[in-house]
């Protein structure tokens, strides 16, 4: 398998990567810390330029890898839109389904609606169906949905009357959806709700072959391909100041502790980036079975949330006091690393997952 960027799609890397150094410097990711509608004149430029549109599936020559590639720099520039949750996500889960419902919804958020991904039953720490449908009425909780507060819908997946897997929508202002924020989320501007249903869904089709694992699989490397980003953003920014801070008369990259501390951050970003772009690329591969590519996507969203944790706390680190100082941007890294870290379950779970499953024989 061939998982390395064709030049269109390192192109279309580098595109949005001087797009969003023009459009989404540090200082956006600030302001919408306590602005909480800085995102939206952000949101609109990447509408107006189509990136929202790697939600349709065979969308022109757009699939996994240049999702991952987008993703994965707007995680470089933390960028404070809900991008990763609408396209990643919400259009990611949907995009096994083969359903004309579906397909309008899907639309819709390649048009630019703001979208969500619901999955995480109370007290637990991996993604699930934590719904259920039953007499045409979808019931259920999920706590820490990305963006629920910004999204027009919401996509969960929930169990039904018969025992098997579905996937449905609500619109966040039909009756019967309650949005619930949990207290201050460690990253304000990718802000996390809980969620409660008792509603009609707009739309609901059964999960495609692989069930939970299909529908999951895409959203856990869209996940880690935007930590991907964190990780190697904050690495660079550490790597920066430690070939220009002087102590001693030497740069600080030159003792032990800093120079050892940022070789072990470049093994682990790209680590994890080589297995995110391979999950990527399985997405796209029919011949894959759907537990592989769930596997693939695991181990890819795990090794991520391990790169950029450990990242953007070597950053802080390198900075010294400057780094624990709230006007300096180390503290916006260690945010949204923290947060991505644990969406979708946090790297210890997913570990243990694909462990239980290959000592079962299930993975």
């Amino acid at each position: 398998m061939d998982v390395g960027l064709s030049s269109d799609q390192l192109s279309l890397r580098d595109t949005v990567r001087d797009i969003l150094r023009a459009e989404c410097p540090p200082d956006a990711a600030r302001q919408a810390l306590t602005d909480g509608e800085r995102w939206r004149s952000l949101w609109k430029t990447v509408v107006g330029l189509g990136w929202t549109e790697l939600a349709a599936p065979g969308s022109g020559d757009y699939g996994p890898l240049e999702t991952a590639a987008v993703l994965e720099e707007c995680g470089a520039a933390i960028a404070p839109i809900p991008l990763l949750s609408s396209v990643g996500l919400a259009a990611g889960a949907l995009r096994t389904v083969s359903d004309d419902g579906m397909a309008a919804v899907l639309a819709d958020i390649a048009a630019g609606a703001v979208a969500t991904l619901a999955v995480h039953a109370p007290g637990a720490r991996l993604p699930g169906a934590p719904m259920t449908v039953h007499g045409g009425r979808l019931r259920g909780r999920a706590v820490a949905v990305p963006n629920l507060c910004r999204a027009d819908l919401i996509v969960t997946l929930a169990r039904t009357e018969g025992g098997g897997v579905c996937a449905a929508v609500v619109r966040r202002g039909a009756d019967g959806v309650t949005v619930a924020t949990s207290g201050e989320s460690t990253d304000p501007t990718q802000p996390l709700a809980d969620l409660e249903l008792d509603a009609e869904p707009w739309a609901v089709a059964p999960l495609g072959p692989g069930g939970l694992e299909s529908a999951l699989a895409a959203p856990l490397a869209a996940a880690a391909a935007d930590l991907v980003g964190v990780a190697g953003a904050a690495l660079l920014r550490s790597v920066e100041h430690a070939k220009t801070r002087r102590q001693f008369g030497s740069p600080i990259g030159a003792f032990q502790g800093v120079k050892h501390a940022l070789a072990d951050n470049y093994v682990a970003v790209e680590r994890a980036r080589s297995l995110t772009y391979a999950a990527a690329a399985q997405l796209g591969d029919r011949k894959v079975a759907p537990a592989n590519v769930w596997t693939a996507a695991a181990l890819a969203k795990a090794a991520a949330g391990e790169a950029a944790a450990a990242c953007a706390r070597t950053t802080v680190q390198v900075h010294g006091a400057l780094g624990q100082t709230w006007e300096h941007d180390s503290h916006l890294f260690v945010r949204y690393a923290w947060q991505g870290a644990a969406m979708l379950g946090d790297s210890r779970a997913l570990y243990h997952e694909v462990g239980r499953r290959f000592t079962g024989g299930a993975a």
